[in-house]
């Protein structure tokens, strides 16, 4: 039997690199530099890591980690993990034996955890680890062993975005994400990719900063008329849906809706607005992210996993999730290793002809480097039975 006996979290900040991830002239990017890095042991000497951006103050954190110390793989339900204090929460009131207690099974929306990400990645990896399998194999077998990816920009002026290409091809990619919004030089943008790269392909995401089709018709008519814009991801706010359904029909890119919050799919699906789906795992889970793309799927929608510019051991995961699901086939965008001052791991991740190799061995695959991991750490705390 499987018993976690030892804990282990750092708190660590790794910076950008911001010559590659904005024009000074937008200001620096917005982009969490601090993480926290979890690493479970149980009492076979196995491990599981994981990575997730903090949710909850010190206190309640370490609260939460210290309930899971002496717990068997058994006795926990990684998909979704009730971590919350008994009673803590209205959702949960009245408690058993109550006969009005409420079924948690329904609740899931208002009881997910802010740790759900980084504790279930963990317990996935310790699993993975024990079987002596790929985390793919966890998730039902490999669909591909290699993902495909697009570099990554922030808001750039034209001249930065041709040195940004450059770099991403020299790196192995053969496309690019970047941020915008209505006011920057969008079409001049497109133009100056197109001229040093003319074969590759853009996805263009202004977090809703488009605003509303009538006001950005003009432009976004202009852009998709430069030739390489093939996904345009959220142009306008995701409760203007009608907006997005409206202007599918009107360019030739690909309109793409990022599913947030998670229980927003069905409106998604229902409405028309998109022609694929970027879906994270960061607030809802490995298991739910599974889930939704499966959902995607039978909706005939292709989808990618969204990044947050994220560390090597989340990276490794999203890899992970991406290859065992068949409908993961629009470029995703996990990057971050390549943007930030380090990853934390002992190898690089490989890119081949615009693809990220999914790393191979039991589990996520990856050893943690721990000097560069004390190197960026500022917290740290151990829990032992």
């Amino acid at each position: 039997m499987s018993i976690i006996t030892r804990i282990e979290c750092w708190a660590v900040r790794v910076p950008l690199l911001q010559e590659w991830a904005v024009s000074p002239e937008f200001g620096e990017h917005a982009f969490s530099e601090e993480r926290l890095i979890l690493r479970l042991e149980d009492n076979d000497g196995y491990e599981g890591w994981s990575e997730s951006v903090p949710g909850l103050p010190e206190a309640a954190v370490n609260d939460t980690l210290s309930r899971l110390v002496g717990k068997s793989l058994g006795e926990l339900r990684p998909a979704f993990l009730d971590l919350w204090p008994p009673g803590s929460q209205y959702w949960h009131k009245p408690l058993p034996p109550s006969p009005y207690t409420p079924n948690l099974a329904n609740l899931q929306h208002r009881l997910r955890h802010p740790m759900q990400t980084l504790i279930e990645m963990a317990l996935s990896d310790l699993t993975a680890r024990r079987s002596g399998v790929p985390l793919y194999q966890l998730f039902g077998g490999a669909w591909r062993d290699r993902v495909l990816t697009d570099y990554w920009m922030g808001r750039v002026t034209p001249e930065r975005a041709q040195k940004c290409v450059k770099r991403g091809r020299q790196l192995g990619f053969h496309g690019i994400k970047l941020k915008t919004t209505l006011e920057d030089p969008n079409v001049e943008r497109l133009e100056a990719i197109r001229d040093v790269a003319p074969d590759w392909k853009v996805t263009v995401d202004p977090n809703g900063r488009l605003y509303r089709l009538d006001d950005a018709w003009p432009t976004i008519r202009a852009m998709d008329a430069v030739g390489n814009m093939a996904i345009l991801e959220d142009p306008f706010p995701r409760f203007h849906l009608e907006q997005f359904a409206a202007l599918r029909p009107r360019i030739n890119a690909r309109v793409v809706v990022h599913i947030d919050p998670p229980e927003s799919l069905w409106a998604v699906l229902q409405s028309g607005a998109t022609g694929g789906l970027n879906i994270d795992s960061h607030a809802q889970g490995l298991f739910n992210w599974r889930m939704q793309a499966a959902v995607a799927a039978q909706a005939n929608l292709s989808v990618w996993h969204g990044s947050g510019l994220d560390l090597g051991i989340a990276t490794a995961a999203q890899l992970h999730l991406a290859a065992a699901t068949p409908n993961c086939q629009l470029p995703g965008d996990q990057v971050g290793p390549w943007l930030r001052e380090s990853h934390l791991l002992r190898s690089d991740f490989v890119v081949e002809d615009g693809r990220v190799l999914v790393p191979q061995g039991a589990g996520l695959g990856i050893e943690v480097d721990s000097a560069a991991l004390d190197h960026y750490t500022t917290k740290h705390q151990k829990l032992v039975t």
